[in-house]
């Protein structure tokens, strides 16, 4: 017997096909894109960069090969390294998704994901919203993809994984649709078919900017993440997100 389909995941995707034929173009059209053709991270649009959640220094972010490459050492609170970026306004309902291009993939890399509804406060602990990732480390050398809830005070909570290994010789795209309570994160191999797939319902955090964020922790190598493609796009066009 099938799983019976829960009433607010209906609405979640009912609302994405509404918000592509709204635009006219029979796709979700973006308010917010940046494919790094410029070579940097300041302007069209500017990022804001996050360094200090949990205390570690030395990242980096550079767009110089048209590509976001960011790193991070393992020297932080606990042996954790973090780094993150975000970019474009504060929104309610949106879509944000990322090409990943590089990765250190299983048994150990670095968790890293799109992340949605952040706060922007660059302080330790002071970071909240929500992602969507990959821990490459998950259990036994396999990985998963995990719906988190960022908690004040380096808190991250788990609404919702699935186990999946990602194959670090590929890219994949990375999409988190936020919409009132539902969260619905999705994984695409790029040139390939959805990956994984996960629903978290969550009324913590109402609105917030998008972006990209990872982190690491000793043993684990430190963060060496290339991100490319950023889109944000509102998902209740003509309303304001």
């Amino acid at each position: 017997m099938k799983a019976p389909i829960r009433t607010s995941y209906v609405l979640m995707r009912a609302a994405l096909v509404a918000a592509a034929v709204i635009s006219g173009s029979g796709r979700l059209q973006a308010q917010v894109f940046d494919d790094f053709s410029d070579l940097e991270d300041t302007s069209n649009p500017a990022w804001t960069r996050l360094d200090g959640y949990v205390n570690s220094t030395g990242q980096t972010w550079s767009a110089h090969t048209g590509q976001y490459r960011m790193t991070a050492p393992n020297n932080g609170a606990n042996a954790l390294g973090f780094v993150g970026s975000y970019a474009g306004p504060s929104f309610s309902d949106a879509r944000v998704s990322g090409d990943m291009v590089s990765f250190i993939g299983s048994p150990a890399g670095a968790v890293f994901g799109v992340g949605a509804r952040l706060n922007g406060l660059d302080g330790v602990g002071q970071l909240t919203g929500y992602a969507f990732a990959y821990e490459p480390f998950a259990a036994a050398g396999l990985g998963e993809v995990v719906l988190y809830k960022i908690n004040p005070g380096v808190a991250i909570q788990d609404l919702g994984n699935q186990q999946v290994t990602l194959d670090s010789n590929k890219d994949y795209t990375f999409v988190l649709n936020f919409l009132g309570t539902q969260l619905h994160g999705q994984v695409f191999e790029i040139g390939g078919g959805m990956v994984a797939e996960q629903f978290a319902t969550d009324a913590a955090y109402s609105s917030g900017f998008s972006g990209f964020i990872a982190y690491s922790q000793n043993p684990v190598p430190p963060v060496d993440v290339t991100w490319d493609n950023l889109a944000l796009r509102c998902l209740n066009p003509p309303l304001a997100c």
